[in-house]
């Protein structure tokens, strides 16, 4: 086992998760962000798709909040964002995407970095709102600071356009010391800005060269992107062992302070890194199968390891170590911090 920063990253077992996703996932199609309820058309061409992508995922974070709205201290009751479009009930990120999909069918040219720049209240609000006519996901007032700022910092340094970072930084994710690659190009942007772990700027990425529109000549410098679901994943499988007042925080749903999230999301990028190097499999991939899983069994208590009412159980339960040997962890939430870097 591994120390860092006083979360162990329990090599053995992030070593035989590997091997689990080696035989598992031998031959499986990963999810290519083809629904047309969420993603442009590739006949759109890839400045319109990469704008899109990039004003999205701008403000893709934190669909939660705690019920009595205080952040610094909860109240026990955990609520995630949900909204109603067409009468149906959206959970916080399908809800962004699907509405969002909706603006670009209406006008393909809203995401475009001018009208981003200048997107009013109103047209903000027309963007996010449901069948209610409210915004049903959390703290809108910052993400439409964000997507301004997009815009504005688009037009000043790229010309208007998310492409054309992909091509300035020589289709690398880290290069020339760091200053030059696709990831830490994002930081220019606040919604990006996450130095280190670059979640948003891994999920453009991802999603980019998921869909055939770029590829990254420095694979290795590849992590999963790091919110609150891929920690989750980690500490419940077992890939990384928490200090004890760091797992009462989670499972007391304490919002965690910077150093605590940072020694969380340090060994959950070292856990993954071991997991990818042994399955073979690319931590995009893996991301998939971390991030879907958290969000659709074990968000919260009480989890659902055996896939009640599902198709299925989840994916990890046969490695999972919350499942199988330690049932403490079955206590834990996801890990709770006030940010819009997640």
């Amino acid at each position: 086992m591994n120390s860092i920063s006083e979360v162990i990253v329990n090599t053995e077992q992030c070593k035989l998760i590997g091997r689990f996703l080696r035989e598992k996932r031998k031959g499986y199609k990963y999810y290519m962000f083809d629904d047309p309820k969420e993603n442009p058309d590739l006949s759109l061409g890839r400045e319109i798709d990469a704008n899109y992508y990039g004003a999205v995922i701008d403000i893709d974070h934190h669909f939660w909040r705690f019920s009595n709205g205080k952040l610094d201290i909860g109240d026990g009751t955990l609520v995630a964002d949900y909204g109603l479009l067409n009468g149906q009930r959206l959970k916080g990120a399908t809800f962004l995407w699907v509405k969002s999909k909706m603006m670009l069918d209406k006008d393909s040219n809203f995401f475009s970095a001018k009208n981003l720049a200048n997107l009013s209240k109103e047209m903000f609000e027309s963007w996010l709102s449901d069948d209610s006519g409210e915004i049903p996901i959390f703290d809108p007032d910052t993400r439409l600071m964000l997507t301004r700022q997009l815009g504005r910092k688009l037009l000043e340094r790229y010309n208007g356009n998310f492409d054309e970072i992909y091509e300035k930084s020589g289709h690398r994710l880290l290069w020339n010391g760091f200053l030059g690659g696709f990831l830490t190009r994002c930081e220019e942007f606040e919604g990006y800005r996450d130095p280190i772990f670059f979640k948003k700027a891994n999920l453009l990425a991802k999603v980019m060269e998921r869909r055939g529109l770029w590829k990254f000549k420095d694979p290795e410098n590849k992590n999963p992107p790091i919110n609150y679901h891929i920690p989750n994943i980690a500490y419940k499988t077992g890939m990384i062992v928490l200090p004890p007042p760091l797992m009462a925080k989670i499972r007391e749903k304490t919002p965690l302070n910077e150093d605590d999230e940072f020694k969380l999301r340090l060994a959950t990028v070292e856990a993954y890194r071991i997991v990818a190097s042994e399955s073979g499999i690319d931590p995009y991939k893996i991301d998939d199968d971390a991030w879907n899983e958290s969000r659709k069994y074990c968000q919260e208590p009480p989890l659902n390891c055996d896939g009640v009412n599902e198709r299925r159980p989840c994916f990890w339960r046969d490695v999972c170590a919350a499942y199988n040997v330690k049932p403490e962890l079955r206590q834990l939430t996801i890990p709770l911090v006030d940010t819009h870097r997640y």
